[in-house]
């Protein structure tokens, strides 16, 4: 029997995907002139947005005694009884 699993399928295709375009991005703009600098630069860049990013960013607290994130609105909500 072949076991398939749905979820790595989509989660391989996604990865193909995403270096296929990064490999066309690459080939297109081609190889930096100065690969020290543009690396330089990139560092620089990774580092100062980092701290700025996690300082900014909010988690949602679950209402849910479960834990878990409520995905959609219930049908209380849709049709409110009067």
């Amino acid at each position: 029997m072949v076991d398939f699993n749905f979820f790595e399928w989509i989660r391989e295709g996604v990865k193909r995907s995403v270096l296929m375009g990064v490999s066309d991005a690459v080939e297109q703009m081609g190889a930096p002139h100065e690969p020290e600098a543009a690396r330089d630069k990139i560092m620089a860049f990774l580092q100062s947005e980092a701290p700025a990013e996690t300082s900014t960013t909010k988690r949602r607290v679950s209402s849910s005694a479960s834990g878990q994130r409520k995905l959609g609105r219930s049908i209380s909500e849709i049709h409110p009884t009067s």
